[in-house]
């Protein structure tokens, strides 16, 4: 084991005092065996995603992680200290009323419903409503946010 990890090293330049490793010959049988794990793709790799597509789709939605993990911090109060639950409730508000500026929510609506559909409310309204309702209401958001960002920028808007 210990000539193989020495090999290894060798190979990959890890080891300083090295020589150079001639090759080594093969016989026409073994020739086309250090090729053989990398198996036969039909087509070329089409390379690496455009900028800004990891973790959404082609459309440029992306999930805010920021806002799952405000969502997740909600547990501390439970488990922890409810001394926390007023920051919390500040911040996710906040995080979500900006969140909601950057996915444009109710840019394409004109009216504005409450008791309606939610993608028709503004950021103000998220944020308020958050800040009122708290996890329920961020949930609520969270769960609906790509329809949202769907109906606002992707063109779906009928009000």
């Amino acid at each position: 084991m210990a000539v193989f990890m020495e090999y290894i090293r060798k190979k990959l330049g890890w080891c300083p005092n090295a020589g150079t490793i001639e090759p080594v010959r093969r016989t026409s049988a073994e020739a086309g065996y250090g090729d053989a794990w990398k198996g036969r793709s039909p087509e070329p790799d089409p390379g690496p995603e455009p900028a800004g597509t990891a973790g959404g789709d082609r459309n440029g939605y992306q999930d805010n992680m920021l806002l799952i993990l405000i969502a997740l911090a909600w547990l501390l109060p439970v488990v922890y200290d409810r001394e926390f639950l007023p920051i919390l409730i500040l911040l996710s508000a906040v995080a979500v009323y900006y969140d909601a500026q950057s996915i444009r929510a109710g840019d394409r609506f004109e009216k504005e419903t409450l008791f309606g559909d939610i993608v028709t409310w503004q950021p103000l309204t998220w944020g308020a409503a958050t800040l009122v309702g708290g996890i329920i209401i961020m949930a609520i958001y969270l769960f609906h946010r790509k329809e949202i960002y769907r109906a606002n920028v992707g063109g779906e808007a009928s009000a």
